[in-house]
C-alpha cells in the first residue's frame, strides 16, 4: 500500500499523546524546507514524519548527505551489504538519473567498545597459544577454568567438572527448552560455544591419555573454544593490553576489508570519509559547548547527556523518529556498549553517554574531564558537523540504529549548535533476515559479503535488493536468489540479441529495397518504450521505487522480444536498438553495469568500436578463436579420412556451439530460418551460470534419488500422508481418508498411479547398487 504523501507546509509528528512528568508536551512539528530553485518533483519516505514529503534541498540541487558507516572490528555481512548497497542504489538515481549535486560523508567507527573487546580478545589469545608448545595438562586446566566461568556468567549454572555439564545439558534439553533459553538468540548463542568448548575438552583429555599431545592436538582444542577462552583470558589480562597501535591495526585491517567488499559488490565510495580516531580534540570541544548549553554533565570522570533537560525545553524534542522507545533502558544499554559501568554516575538512568572514562586496557585521550573515549552517538553529530555544517540534508542507516543511535546523534547536534531541524530528510533501509531472523554480526548469525559472492554475483545481490522496497524487510532465505538470477537472465538475453542483430545488421548494410519497416509493430513498440520511460521515471520519483521500476523494464523486454519474433528479415533494427539503450540507461542508474564500463548496450560486453578497438592486444583476443577453429578444422579432417561419420560430425559442431565457444564467451544461437545468429557474453559469466546449473541438477538428483530410496509399499505411510489418510491395504496404497471416509475410485486410480511410478524409480535405484 503506498504511503500518504503529507502537505508541503508543515508536517505534523503528533507527539501529543506523550506525557512528560505528567504534563502534555507540545507536538513536534517537523518544517518542510522551501527553495527558490526548480524542483525534480522527488517525494522520499522521510523516517521523522513517517511519511513521504516532497524532497527539498537547502541549496538548489546541492545536497548534503550523511551516511552511517560500519564499526570496524570483524567481516562485513549481507546485512552490511543491504545497507550500502541499497543507499548505492538511491545515490545513483539521484546523481545520475535525477542529476543532483550530491557531497556523500560518511564515517568509520575505530573506536568502539566492540573494537576495543575484540583486539584485547585475539591479541591475548594469540600471545597464549604462542607460550604453548604442545598440548599440556596445563592448557586443557585452563579452558576447563574459562569453560567453568563461562557456563556460570552466561548460562547461569555452577558446574565443576564435564559430567555435571552433561547433566545441566539434559535439564535443557540440549539449549532447546524455551523455559531455559526463553527465545533469546543470544542464550542459544552461548549454549552453541558452551557444548563446543566441553566437546573439545572431553577430545583433549582423550588425546593427552593416548600421547597425543602436539602442536595440532593443542590447536584443535583452542579453536574450538576461541571464544570462550579468550573471554576468560581478557577478564584476567584484558586491563595488561594499554598499546594504541594494537587497536588501530585491527580497526585499520578491517576497514580495508570492507572497502575490499564494497569495491566487489560496486558500491561507490563516499566523496568525505571520517574516522572518530582522527576527530576527538573536535568531539572535545563538542561535548564542551553541550556542557556550556547545560544539556550535558560530567560525572566521575565521564559526560553524560541530560535527557530532562534537553526533551521539550527550547523547542528541543527527544526521540523523534522512535518516541515510543525513549524510556526502552535495554536498547540505551545496548547503545553504550559492553564496557560501560556508567549506572551510579547518571543523574537519570537514562541519560547517555558522551565522554567515557577509560579504564585500564582501554585507549584513551586527554580531555577537560580526564582520560578516556568518545562515546557512540557523539561522534556522527560532530564529524557531520564538521564537514557538513550546521545542517544536513540527508541522512541515512540501518534501520536498527533508528533508536538510540539516530534519535541520540539529533538530539546532541541539535543540544551543541542550538536548533531544531538539524536533519531534514532521514532515510533507513530495512533489515536482512535469514531464515527467519535479523542477520547480526553479534549474534553470528550472519553470511559474510565473501560468501555470499561465492554463490552469487555483485549484479544478482544488487539486483534482489531492486526488486525489494528499499525500506522494508528483505528475507534472505534458501532460494531466494533464485528470482534475482531469473530477472539477471532476461536481461541478458535480451542484451545479447540485440547486440548480435545491431552487429549483423552493420555488417551486411544492405542497400534499401525500397520499402520502409515502420509499420503498426514498430509504432506499437515505440509507444510501448514511450510509455515506459514514463512510468519508470514516476517510479523514481515516488520514493525510489525500484520494483515498480523493474517490472516496467521486464514488460518493456517482453514486448520487444514478442517483436523480435516476427524474423530478422522483417524488423528495423533501429527500434531494438533504441529499447536496448533505454534498459541499459537504467540498468546503468542501478548500478548493475560496473562503473568505468564503457557506453554500450547491455553490461559492456562484447562491444567493438568502429576501429575495432584501440590499443588491444590483438593477439589475445584473436589466439584463444583461432585455436578453436583450428582444433574443429583437425578433428573434421580426422572424421573425413576415417570415412565421414555424420553423426560424428554433428556431435563435433554440438560440442563447438555448446562447450568451446561458450568458454570464450561466443554463443551460436540457432534459428529455425537455418541461419545462426552470433552473440557475446561474459565467458566468467557463463561459467557461473553453467555451475549454478549444475548445482541445481545434483540438488534435484539428490533429491529424486531420496524419492527413489522409499519404497512403494512406504510412500503414502509418510508422518506427513498420516495425516492424509487413515487406512491402506496390503500394497500400502491408501484406501480411507483422514476421515475415515472410503476414497473415491478416480482418486484411487491416480495414487494407484504415483505408487506405480514411485516403484519403476526404486527399481531403478536398487538396480543401480548392484
Amino acid at each position: 500500500m503506498a504511503k500518504k504523501q503529507q502537505p508541503l507546509s508543515h508536517v505534523r509528528y503528533s507527539l501529543s499523546k506523550m506525557l512528560l512528568k505528567g504534563k502534555s508536551k507540545p507536538a513536534f512539528r517537523w518544517t518542510q524546507p522551501k527553495s527558490t530553485h526548480p524542483q525534480t518533483g522527488l517525494v522520499v519516505y522521510n523516517s521523522i514524519t513517517k511519511s513521504k514529503v516532497p524532497f527539498v534541498p537547502k541549496d538548489g540541487k546541492r545536497v548534503n548527505w550523511y551516511g552511517c558507516g560500519p564499526t570496524v572490528y570483524d567481516a562485513s555481512h549481507m546485512g552490511h551489504a543491504r545497507n550500502y548497497i541499497t543507499f548505492d542504489i538511491i545515490r545513483r538515481i539521484m546523481e545520475d538519473y535525477l542529476n543532483y549535486d550530491l557531497n556523500v560523508v560518511m564515517n568509520i567507527t575505530d573506536i568502539d567498545d566492540k573494537i576495543i573487546v575484540r583486539t584485547r580478545q585475539k591479541h591475548l589469545l594469540q600471545k597464549y597459544q604462542e607460550q604453548q608448545d604442545v598440548l599440556s595438562k596445563q592448557a586443557v586446566e585452563d579452558v576447563e577454568s574459562a569453560f567453568f566461568s563461562f557456563v556460570k556468567e552466561k548460562l547461569g549454572a555452577l558446574i565443576a567438572n564435564i559430567s555435571e555439564w552433561r547433566t545441566f545439558s539434559e535439564s535443557t534439553g540440549n539449549g532447546k527448552d524455551l523455559a531455559f533459553n526463553k527465545g533469546d538468540p543470544k542464550i542459544t548463542m552461548y549454549y552453541s560455544a558452551a557444548e563446543a568448548t566441553s566437546n573439545a575438552i572431553k577430545t583433549a583429555h582423550e588425546n593427552v591419555a593416548a600421547g597425543k599431545t602436539g602442536k595440532e592436538e593443542l590447536a584443535a582444542l583452542l579453536s574450538a573454544s576461541e571464544d570462550v577462552v579468550a573471554l576468560w583470558l581478557d577478564k584476567k589480562l584484558g586491563s595488561t593490553v594499554t598499546e594504541h597501535r594494537i587497536f588501530r591495526d585491527l580497526a585499520a585491517y578491517w576497514e580495508k576489508d570492507f572497502f575490499k567488499d564494497m569495491d566487489a559488490l560496486n558500491v561507490r565510495r563516499p566523496n568525505v570519509l571520517t574516522r572518530v580516531s582522527e576527530f576527538v580534540p573536535e568531539v572535545v570541544q563538542f561535548i564542551q559547548r553541550i556542557i556550556d548549553n547545560g544539556y550535558a554533565y560530567e560525572s566521575k570522570g565521564s559526560v553524560f547527556f541530560d535527557i530532562a533537560s534537553f526533551d521539550g525545553k527550547k523547542g528541543h524534542f527527544y526521540a523523534k523518529l522512535e518516541p515510543t522507545a525513549k524510556d526502552n533502558l535495554r536498547r540505551q544499554e545496548d547503545g553504550e556498549g559492553s564496557l560501560s559501568v556508567h549506572s551510579l554516575s547518571k543523574r537519570n538512568q537514562n541519560d547517555f553517554v558522551l565522554w567515557k572514562a577509560s579504564k585500564p586496557g582501554e585507549p584513551a585521550w586527554p580531555s577537560p574531564w580526564g582520560s578516556g573515549r568518545p562515546g557512540w552517538h557523539i561522534e556522527c553529530s560532530v564529524m557531520a558537523s564538521e564537514i557538513l555544517g550546521p545542517h544536513v540534508d540527508l541522512h541515512t542507516g540501518g534501520i536498527d540504529l533508528a533508536f538510540p543511535h539516530h534519535d541520540d546523534e539529533m538530539a546532541l547536534s541539535e543540544a551543541g549548535l542550538e536548533n531544531h531541524q538539524w536533519v531534514n530528510y532521514f532515510l533507513h533501509a530495512g533489515h536482512l533476515h535469514i531464515e527467519g531472523r535479523k542477520m547480526s554480526k553479534s549474534l553470528k548469525n550472519f553470511i559474510t559479503i565473501k560468501d555470499a559472492l561465492k554463490k552469487n554475483t555483485a549484479r544478482q545481490i544488487r539486483i534482489l535488493f531492486l526488486l525489494s522496497q528499499w525500506d522494508s524487510s528483505l528475507y534472505y532465505v534458501s532460494g531466494s536468489m533464485d528470482n534475482a538470477i531469473a530477472v539477471e537472465r532476461t536481461f541478458s538475453n535480451f542484451f545479447t540479441n540485440a547486440n548480435a542483430l545491431l552487429r549483423e545488421s552493420r555488417l551486411k548494410q544492405e542497400d534499401s529495397d525500397g520499402t520502409h519497416r515502420f509499420q503498426g509493430p514498430e509504432l506499437k513498440l515505440m509507444e510501448v518504450l514511450s510509455n515506459s520511460k514514463k512510468r519508470v521515471h514516476e517510479a523514481l520519483l515516488d520514493s525510489f521505487d525500484t520494483p515498480k521500476a523493474m517490472r516496467v523494464l521486464q514488460e518493456i523486454i517482453a514486448h520487444a522480444n514478442i517483436y523480435l519474433q516476427h524474423g530478422r528479415a522483417s524488423i528495423d533494427p533501429q527500434i531494438v536498438e533504441s529499447v536496448a539503450l533505454y534498459v541499459t540507461k537504467i540498468v546503468r542508474v542501478f548500478g548493475l553495469v560496473n562503473d568505468g564500463v564503457g557506453a554500450s548496450i547491455g553490461w559492456g560486453l562484447g562491444s567493438v568500436g568502429s576501429d575495432g578497438g584501440a590499443r588491444v592486444d590483438r593477439e589475445s583476443i584473436v589466439f584463444p578463436v583461432a585455436n578453436v577453429l583450428s582444433n574443429f578444422r583437425d578433428a573434421v579432417r580426422d572424421i573425413a579420412l576415417a570415412g565421414g561419420d555424420k553423426k560424428a560430425l554433428l556431435s563435433l559442431c554440438d560440442k563447438v556451439r555448446d562447450q568451446d565457444l561458450p568458454d570464450l564467451g561466443i554463443i551460436i544461437d540457432d534459428h529455425s530460418d537455418g541461419r545462426a545468429l552470433v552473440k557475446f557474453a561474459d565467458p566468467e559469466e557463463i561459467k557461473h551460470e553453467r555451475k549454478q546449473r549444475k548445482a541445481k541438477d545434483r540438488e534435484e538428483r539428490r533429491s529424486q534419488l531420496l524419492k527413489a530410496m522409499t519404497p512403494p509399499k512406504d510412500m503414502f505411510r509418510t508422518l506427513e500422508m498420516c495425516m492424509l489418510y487413515s487406512a491402506w491395504d496390503e500394497n500400502g496404497l491408501p484406501t480411507r481418508d483422514n476421515e475415515g471416509e472410503h476414497l473415491s475410485k478416480r482418486r484411487l486410480k491416480r495414487l494407484a498411479k504415483e505408487q506405480e511410478e514411485q516403484s519403476k524409480l526404486h527399481n531403478e535405484y536398487l538396480a543401480s547398487l548392484d
